[in-house]
């Protein structure tokens, strides 16, 4: 590889598999050294280093000359974080960033992070009284996760260096793996559940809410999994189907509230706010805080709300008026079809296959739109911009996924033809869904036999320039792998699934099978992508799964009353309500839908958001620090 290469840096995941087996391989001998004999010899110096944290890589640019390096590392230096530079040849410059014990307490004070405290309540760290997070058997090391190092040193060197990353000058900016952590990450057979907490941990607790949901998702798949067996099997009444699914759908959205509630409140993001700091894209003009007094970044609202109403939402309705379009234009082609070639031609499959196909189009698509039309809006904080960016996102996959479905139902009432379009067009989003979750792993899995004849090394030459061969090796390797930036595409695609489930259950009982099935495949095979696939991300911090949460409740309000529709669609109880009420039968659908919508709401009130154990803790947290206060008043007035 040579020192003009253009791009210097492998891309190859099977090159960065193989390091990371050898890496391991010599840490886990190197640890073992140590435990065995408490020192090591002069020999193994070179992998002693290793062993100490770097957090953060920051990759220069062929633009960056010398002196802009010298002058990141000046501004950095300032804030007490530990640096290294390493300018290996014209084209890679690297610059190591990591810090003491007290540098990171200190900044996790600044930060008012919420940890433990040794009464059992959850605080805003003071660096102050470290003691007093002290828990038993616990060091100071491990009062900070993994995950919380890493974005402490970014949220103070990011802003002073912003410019340099404007002017072209850093390429990237990435906390490097923890490679003995990931082996926690390994599939086991044997394990029952998903290490949540140390995913956690490790990744942060946006990503871990994400596989607390679809891993509390996938068990509460169980039984509408059964259900439609039962279904099938016994042919049960349309009206059981109806009360059972909006019994499932509301307690299993109710009890995930309780369990996130316990899993931020653990993790001290339940009292997280929109004032909270804002988003790294956030434009404005720097302005005194009217809370704090800080210098931070102000945008007028105005701006916001006009390019919301002027532009994004125009653009929106544009777009579902045409996915809507294109739907009805589908039963148009196959009329033209059905007349020219009849019933039996397998033509007639063409069209919902071409349908079904267009949807995963317009879908990629759309979502690029949501997200530039997002970023022109320019809100604050992250939650505020997963809002927004979700409801334009659920608005148009609706109707682009389900428009159909209603119009054959409700428009023309042919059950048959709804059965053949949701199971083609539920085919179809599953096989994206593997082609997405299974492919890029898949392909790395064939190549790996292959590794062992192509694997290059890195060049020696290029080593002898380097401080420490590990961790430029590391850099080197985990540079060229992609960047993970939200569990937006996740959600998406189980929020969809979650609509094919519920939205015509009456019609599609084995859709929570093949949801089931998929669900406990696709857990594992995120996993795999984060742990090797990308490069590790920044953790972010989260107190629920905030806007899909509505989404998935909207989708429960809507299969209520699509199930409700369908089992009035039935010819036995159009006469059997006909009969009864034949001045108005519509009516009767109206007060079922109603009766059932009563029982969601008792549900949702029955069931408390938070477990009674977060309520006492809040209550106990602040009545400590109440107590606090009233204490340091007291001495303060002492002579």
């Amino acid at each position: 590889m040579s020192e003009d290469a253009k791009s210097p840096r492998t891309r190859n995941i099977i090159e960065n598999q193989l390091f990371r087996r050898q890496r391991s391989l010599k840490l886990e001998a190197l640890q073992r050294q140590r435990s065995q004999f408490g020192s090591l010899d002069d020999s193994c110096d070179e992998e002693a280093e290793t062993l100490d944290k770097t957090y953060i890589v920051i990759i220069f640019t062929e633009k960056a000359k010398p002196r802009h390096c010298q002058d990141v590392v000046k501004i950095i230096e300032e804030f007490g974080i530990q640096t290294t530079l390493e300018i290996v040849s014209k084209t890679e410059k690297y610059l190591y960033l990591t810090a003491n014990l007290d540098t990171l307490l200190r900044l996790a004070d600044a930060a008012e992070l919420e940890k433990r405290t040794t009464t059992g309540s959850m605080q805003k760290f003071n660096h102050g009284c470290v003691s007093d997070f002290l828990l038993p058997g616990m060091s100071k090391e491990q009062i900070l996760q993994f995950c919380e190092i890493p974005v402490l040193i970014k949220d103070v060197v990011e802003p002073p260096i912003r410019s340099y990353i404007q002017k072209g000058y850093i390429e990237d900016m990435f906390p490097l793996h923890d490679i003995l952590y990931l082996d926690r990450f390994n599939l086991n057979l044997k394990r029952t559940t998903l290490p949540i907490e140390d995913i956690r941990n490790y990744f942060g607790s946006s990503i871990g809410l994400y596989f607390g949901f679809i891993e509390f998702y996938t068990k509460a798949l169980v039984f509408p999994a059964i259900f439609g067996l039962v279904q099938c099997l016994m042919d049960l009444n349309l009206s059981l189907v109806c009360g059972f699914y909006v019994i499932w759908t509301t307690i299993f959205l109710e009890l995930w509230k309780r369990k996130c509630a316990g899993y931020s409140y653990r993790w001290g993001t339940i009292e997280m706010s929109s004032l909270d700091k804002p988003r790294a894209a956030y434009q404005g003009q720097l302005k005194p805080d009217p809370i704090t007094g800080k210098m931070t970044l102000h945008y007028p609202m105005r701006y916001t709300y006009l390019q919301m109403y002027c532009i994004s939402y125009p653009v929106v309705l544009g777009c579902v008026v045409a996915a809507a379009w294109f739907a009805l234009y589908q039963f148009q082609i196959e009329a033209e079809v059905l007349a020219d070639f009849g019933a039996d031609s397998w033509l007639l499959y063409i069209p919902v296959i071409v349908q079904s196909m267009l949807i995963a189009i317009f879908s990629w698509a759309y979502e690029k739109l949501a997200t530039f039309l997002t970023n022109l809006e320019n809100h604050r904080t992250r939650s505020q911009y997963e809002r927004h960016r979700v409801n334009k996102l659920m608005i148009f996959e609706i109707v682009n996924n389900f428009f159909s479905q209603f119009y054959i139902a409700f428009v023309l009432q042919d059950l048959k033809q709804l059965k053949y379009q949701l199971m083609m067009q539920l085919l179809i989003f599953q096989l994206v869904c593997i082609a997405q979750e299974i492919g890029i792993p898949l392909m790395a899995v064939l190549r790996q036999m292959y590794a062992k004849y192509r694997h290059t090394e890195v060049d020696p030459n290029k080593l002898s320039a380097v401080g420490n061969k590990s961790r430029y090796e590391q850099s080197f390797y985990e540079s060229g792998l992609d960047s993970y930036h939200s569990t937006y595409e996740d959600y998406l695609q189980v929020c969809i699934q979650f609509g094919y489930v519920v939205l015509f259950a009456a019609v599609a009982p084995f859709a929570a099978i093949g949801a089931l099935v998929n669900n406990v495949f696709a857990v594992h095979i995120d996993i795999f992508k984060l742990c090797n696939i990308f490069k590790r991300p920044f953790g972010r911090r989260a107190k629920n799964i905030g806007a899909w949460q509505l989404a998935f409740e909207l989708i429960s309000v809507m299969s209520l009353m699509s199930n409700c529709g369908l089992l009035f669609l039935q010819p036995d109880v159009k006469q059997f309500f006909s009969h009864w009420v034949p001045s108005m039968p519509d009516l009767s659908f109206v007060i079922f839908e109603h009766l059932l919508l009563g029982l969601k709401f008792l549900i949702h009130k029955a069931i408390h958001e938070r477990p009674r154990w977060v309520r006492i803790g809040l209550l106990k947290a602040d009545y400590e620090t109440s107590q606090a206060l009233k204490k340091f008043k007291a001495a303060k007035k002492m002579p």
